[in-house]
């Protein structure tokens, strides 16, 4: 189960995350570019959860998807178990020092958001003391974390 509650964050980022996501709700650039709020994805992970991620695109379809389940995640597709989507098992997400944050249209989590979403909303994030997973060489737009 996906932790989505800001009080889960450490105490060293959970008002900066508070403040960026304030302005990113309010921010005009991003209501002219479709966004019409944005939303806490993910805070605090369980290393079960952490686990499952990293098995994608590293062991069998059958096994991503056991360690999925017994982290009491979704069913994914045969075609996403070998999608690779961290490249770590010490995140940061373990310690309350990350949250992914993501932007909604119409009311729907907007993963596919242009890329000028994700870059404002990074700009944001970065301007409040966050570090941003869009800068990283494999990206991860939605994560924002301690510096």
């Amino acid at each position: 189960m996906l932790q989505t509650n800001l009080d889960y964050l450490d105490n060293t980022i959970q008002q900066k995350v508070r403040d960026a996501m304030l302005e990113m709700r309010t921010d005009e650039e991003l209501k002219k570019l479709g966004v019409d709020n944005v939303v806490v994805s993910e805070t605090l992970r369980h290393l079960a959860t952490q686990m499952a991620y990293y098995s994608r695109g590293r062991m069998a379809i059958v096994d991503v998807k056991a360690m999925y389940k017994a982290a009491g995640l979704w069913n994914l597709s045969d075609k996403d178990t070998q999608i690779q989507i961290t490249w770590t098992l010490d995140s940061k997400h373990l310690r309350g020092l990350a949250v992914d944050l993501v932007p909604t249209r119409h009311g729907q989590t907007w993963w596919m958001a242009p890329e000028q979403v994700w870059l404002r909303m990074g700009e944001i994030g970065e301007s409040h003391g966050l570090s941003w997973g869009g800068r990283w060489k494999n990206k991860d737009s939605p994560h924002y974390e301690a510096p």
